[in-house]
């Protein structure tokens, strides 16, 4: 468990227009920021690294063409830190992976079988915080595939992160975040439960990823890496007021399928119940 106040506000999830659509929501990285360095940093780099030792074949998954772009995601990564790794291949992605406390993904650029473009296939993770999803079973998929339990998905914004992706250049990184609710505390969750796990809605968590790709010079793949948190929600409302309507808005645009993939479902009568009487008890 990871009882922790979101240190970043800027991932914190904000309303963008008058109803609920899927965005691609990107935005410039400062390289200087890649990382970020915050009191969660090493408690969650020593889960990782627990998790690499007792549970690697869940949480470490490659194919075997994976091993350059592996190769120049970990120098890159280790770089930042002022390091080099001491291992080649998938072994040295996980050893940049034991350096930072964001889970690495690397998808690796091959020639689109139309002869027009590329193919991004995601080829290796080192993924320690999974929300509800089993790295095994994404490996080899693009992006639209590793997406397609993600409701509305494809509709929204598929096109879109395939545009992003193949326009990312080098020299311009990029991040983004999103959110969802859990009712288990825990960072790595790879299985979803069979049904409710709590039953009020304080004992809620909100989860916040944040995202950051970057284009690998050498290979010409893509680093993706995310970074999780989770606060429980009866913290996360002591921001105040506009957290409160901004979170009540976001659950009451969810479609009901998308409510079902965040965790809502179950829990959204209930749920803005709650956060109106919070709202109410501040007037």
């Amino acid at each position: 468990a990871f009882a922790c106040r979101i240190p970043h506000d800027e991932i914190l999830p904000q309303l963008v227009g008058e109803s609920f659509r899927h965005r691609v929501g990107v935005k410039p990285l400062d390289l200087a920021n890649w990382f970020v360095r915050d009191d969660e940093w090493e408690p969650t780099v020593a889960m990782k690294k627990r998790l690499i030792a007792e549970r690697r074949n869940e949480v470490v998954s490659f194919r075997e063409d994976a091993h350059d772009v592996a190769q120049e995601a970990a120098e890159l990564v280790l770089g930042w830190l002022g390091q080099s790794p001491s291992n080649r291949g998938v072994d040295a992605l996980v050893e940049a992976a034991c350096a930072v406390p964001d889970d690495l993904t690397v998808l690796r650029s091959i020639p689109a079988e139309s002869g027009d473009g590329e193919q991004l296939p995601f080829v290796a993770g080192v993924v320690c915080s999974p929300s509800r999803w089993r790295l095994a079973e994404k490996i080899g998929l693009d992006m639209l595939a590793v997406h397609k339990p993600v409701a509305l998905y494809a509709e929204h914004i598929g096109s879109a992160v395939d545009t992003t992706l193949s326009r990312l250049s080098p020299d311009k990184p990029i991040w983004r975040s999103n959110w969802t609710l859990e009712d288990h505390p825990a960072l790595f969750q790879p299985f979803s439960p069979d049904g409710p796990l709590v039953e009020e809605p304080s004992e809620l968590w909100i989860r916040i990823e944040r995202e950051t790709l970057r284009r690998l010079p050498r290979t010409r793949g893509i680093l993706f890496t995310i970074r999780g948190f989770q606060e429980p929600l009866s913290s996360y409302v002591q921001r105040g007021p506009d957290a409160i309507r901004t979170l009540r808005e976001l659950v009451a645009r969810l479609p009901d399928s998308l409510a079902r993939y965040k965790s809502v479902y179950d829990y959204r009568e209930f749920l803005m119940g709650w956060l109106d009487s919070l709202l109410a008890a501040r007037a």
